[in-house]
């Protein structure tokens, strides 16, 4: 599948919610999408105080899950970084094993790289890629393309690589920078600097990442918050369309772009909520801890029927168990279904959304 400006790019975090959301995706979205996973780092239990699994353990069933939930269509694999240099238990690296064997069970996959990757890692993707003949996603972060020897760095390598710009699909990620306006020099910014970058006008393709979403300043009863790289989005497309192909969209659904890492959650009560996407905000109705009052849930997704942003159970999959939820027919579910079903729901909102953008 080619990653053109139709396509939706959401960078997603492989934990339950989010691959049961794309799981329940409908056909016709899913031919839209192109997830960018990041296969997450191992988990620590702190009761036990070690690791919940081995690297092994961790990583053999991501082949499998990725075919499954996903089937044979496009995704592009990155890794966190302290999963990058590891071992199977055949010995095998990480990175080989994940995309080799996911090639062998049907799945499309492209292997993500960057300015930090390891020799090992950039090694091994080389070898799989001079094979497969995927070509690359190359993602770079907005400090390092705005970097004097950002050309000369990246040129490096694609050289190592062996890849030419002609088979790189480039992500420009912008994370969460804070603040995104104005939008119009914001996009001068991205557009400037990828005019320096030798070669940059002959990639496949070019996305932009970025989220504004920040679930921690979030408090009860909710709050609702602007979707800063959309609006963004659009001021690049323009500013791009004027000397380089159309850009893709992308974001992090509803999540933040790290990882909480070195978090025991027998000290967190996390509180019930539901991130659901409207045209340009997230409408986010919040509570107090999801485990001592599971059926807040009930009141929330009312809260989301009512507002007049409601897009009805025929939607999607996400706005389906809102409705039930909400009249009782189904039941509260955990913390990782309401993630889920804000993931499905997102996905599906984005996707209708460039759609309708360029009028397909």
């Amino acid at each position: 599948m080619k990653i053109d400006s139709r396509k939706y790019i959401p960078v997603l975090k492989w934990r339950q919610g989010e691959y049961q959301a794309l799981f329940l995706l409908d056909n016709e979205v899913k031919n839209f999408v192109v997830p960018l996973i990041v296969i997450p780092p191992r988990e620590y239990d702190f009761e036990e105080q070690k690791m919940k699994k081995t690297v092994h353990e961790h990583i053999e069933t991501f082949p499998k899950r990725l075919k499954q939930k996903w089937s044979a269509r496009l995704a592009l694999i990155d890794f966190h970084e302290s999963l990058e240099n590891e071992k199977m238990d055949d010995g095998r690296s990480v990175v080989d094993f994940t995309l080799n064997e996911s090639k062998s069970l049907g799945c499309l996959v492209t292997p993500v790289v960057s300015l930090t990757k390891s020799k090992s890692y950039l090694d091994n993707v080389k070898t799989f890629a001079a094979k497969d003949g995927c070509g690359v996603a190359l993602r770079i972060k907005l400090t390092e393309l705005s970097s004097p020897s950002a050309s000369v760095e990246i040129s490096k390598i694609l050289h190592t690589l062996e890849i030419s710009w002609e088979n790189v699909d480039l992500v420009v990620d912008v994370g969460d920078p804070g603040n995104f306006q104005p939008y119009t020099v914001f996009a001068k910014v991205i557009s400037g600097s990828l005019a320096r970058i030798v070669g940059a006008d002959l990639s496949r393709s070019k996305t932009l990442v970025g989220t504004s979403l920040k679930l921690s300043d979030v408090k009860k009863p909710g709050a609702t918050q602007f979707r800063h790289e959309w609006s963004l989005y659009k001021e690049l497309r323009t500013e791009l369309e004027k000397t380089m192909s159309t850009p893709s969209f992308g974001d992090y659904a509803i999540e933040a772009p790290d990882f909480a890492e070195g978090v025991d959650m027998r000290m967190v009560k996390p509180g019930g909520k539901i991130v659901y996407t409207t045209a340009d905000s997230w409408l986010i109705p919040k509570g107090g801890a999801f485990r001592n009052n599971t059926a807040q849930m009930i009141d929330h997704c009312k809260y989301i029927i009512s507002s007049g942003h409601y897009m009805k159970r025929i939607f999607c999959k996400g706005d389906e168990r809102i409705e039930d939820t909400a009249n009782k027919v189904n039941n509260c579910g955990s913390l990782t279904t309401w993630k889920g079903v804000g993931v499905n729901h997102h996905i599906t909102y984005v996707v209708r959304q460039l759609a309708n953008q360029y009028g397909t």
